[in-house]
């Protein structure tokens, strides 16, 4: 007698599959930044995700267009998810750690928990602003500290690209209530590809393309395949098999999971102030998602 896994097990594994494709964005676009400019990295990940996301639907027979009423979330989700949220975190990587943009990045639930707060008229509790609070502390502290007791700007482009993240997360959770995750995903990444390529023309002319080094090509790679679309691929599978509530907490160990990628790549040292304030990050978005939240009328 064959023994089938249950829902939960099938959830958990690729709900952690999704989770770590995500973590290792950080360290990937560190690599990336020393041979590609950040718009090259952004228009590569979208047109090489939309090429995917194409095929995805062709295959699944889904290639009908959505309705119009979708096409606003699929766009705020695909301008968040793969033009804002990488581009910002590709510029704040060309003067930061890895491991100080994982720490900072350790707001994104928050942050799409304000958003959704604000987009769908709920009234958090009291301890959900409390937790918000003491990780946007824990965050500003690390920030200040990494800085040499001053922010810089990359701390800036950082949470530019959370806020866009947040947007994609909301919005795009929104649509893909009725058209299903992956669709969501595939549309998104194929309506952008055409606006994508030009500029990813424009932004390798002058680079060398034949001096670009192995890892460079091979973040480039993840970044488009495993990142920006495979890691999506699993985790709204997870999601679907586990429940979103429940699968939806392992992207609480993101931003620790993401410490890990530059200390052992890149070399990067993780220092006792940013695991500190990655645990503390950690445990005030954990508040914050278990919050019971009310519905305003």
């Amino acid at each position: 007698m064959t023994v089938r896994p249950s829902s939960w097990t099938v959830g958990v594994l690729f709900g952690f599959l999704g989770m770590v494709g995500f973590s290792g964005t950080l360290a990937a676009t560190r690599v990336a930044v020393a041979d590609f400019s950040p718009l090259a990295i952004t228009c590569a990940r979208i047109v090489i995700a939309g090429l995917l996301g194409g095929a995805t639907l062709l295959l699944t027979g889904r290639t009908a267009l959505p309705a119009r009423k979708h096409l606003v979330g699929i766009a705020v989700m695909g301008l968040g998810l793969a033009v804002g949220y990488p581009f910002f975190l590709a510029v704040a990587l060309e003067s930061v750690s890895a491991v100080h943009g994982a720490v900072v990045t350790g707001l994104a639930p928050a942050a799409t928990a304000i958003i959704a707060v604000l987009r769908a008229g709920e009234r958090p509790p009291p301890v959900f602003w409390l937790a918000c609070a003491t990780g946007i502390a824990a965050v500003l502290y690390y920030a200040h500290d990494a800085g040499g007791g001053d922010f810089s700007a990359a701390d800036g482009w950082l949470l530019l690209a959370l806020l866009c993240l947040g947007l994609a997360y909301v919005e795009g959770g929104r649509v893909s209530a009725e058209l299903g995750g992956t669709t969501t995903l595939c549309w998104a990444m194929l309506l952008l590809t055409p606006f994508a390529a030009g500029p990813l023309v424009w932004s390798l002319r002058d680079v060398d393309l034949m001096s670009v080094a192995p890892w460079s090509w091979a973040s480039m790679a993840y970044l488009a395949i495993v990142s920006m679309f495979l890691a999506a691929i699993f985790w709204y599978r997870g999601l679907a098999a586990g429940g979103i509530a429940r699968i939806g907490q392992i992207n609480l160990l993101l931003p620790l999971t993401a410490l890990v990628w530059p200390a052992l790549f890149l070399g990067e040292e993780i220092t006792t102030t940013a695991l500190v304030c990655a645990v503390v990050v950690f445990a005030a978005m954990m508040v914050c998602l278990r919050a019971r939240v009310r519905r305003h009328l």
